[in-house]
């Protein structure tokens, strides 16, 4: 009797901690909430960005020098910035999770014409794993790069997911204040 009520013990508590670390692991930061504030550390190309200004929009998207994927999509992204920055589309390449800072000035030199957009680092002087990172990514549940995030003319997130899957329409949309709320990948 005693040894079963130590397996139901045990089971329960189990159970319990495994509800409790699901629940933890939703994402707070949801399509169509309003976007975290910019917590970015040094601006390694172009204008810096403090805070999102009604009437533009804006693309957050996460990268990192070491990723692959990310190289193979930044050209795409620079294509959305060219096609859109004078309809009011702010980008914003973040860089996060670097492990060595010194490497993302180089990088972006290197991509010349294909990263013409403003990129900053994630300000790492409060966490090691980064002030955006831990604000949007984490926030969001995003485990991977790239990654970006869309923020309407009302500073609202109006889309999250991979940057090769963000469709023209969506932007414009975003754009013309008329967002949907849109499901990330």
């Amino acid at each position: 009797m005693k040894a079963s009520r130590v397996i139901f013990a045990t089971v329960l508590l189990t159970a319990v901690a495994c509800a409790s670390l699901a629940r933890a692991a939703e994402p707070t930061l949801k399509v169509g909430d309003p976007a975290p504030r910019l917590l970015t550390g040094k601006w390694v190309q172009g204008e810096p960005v403090n805070d999102f200004e009604k009437g533009k929009a804006y693309l957050v998207e996460f990268w990192a020098t070491w990723c692959g994927p990310c190289r193979a999509s930044i050209p795409h992204v620079n294509e959305l910035y060219q096609k859109y920055k004078d309809k009011g589309l702010v980008v914003i390449g973040q860089n996060c999770w670097e492990r060595d800072d010194k490497l993302v000035a180089p990088f972006v030199n290197k991509m010349g014409d294909k990263m013409t957009y403003r990129v900053a680092l994630d300000d790492k002087s409060t966490d090691s794993k980064g002030a955006m990172a831990k604000a949007w990514m984490a926030a969001a549940g995003r485990r991977g790069i790239p990654s970006a995030f869309l923020v309407d003319t009302k500073g609202r997130i109006a889309w999250i997911g991979h940057p090769m899957q963000l469709k023209d329409s969506i932007i414009e949309d975003a754009l013309a204040g008329k967002t949907e709320v849109s499901k990330a990948d």
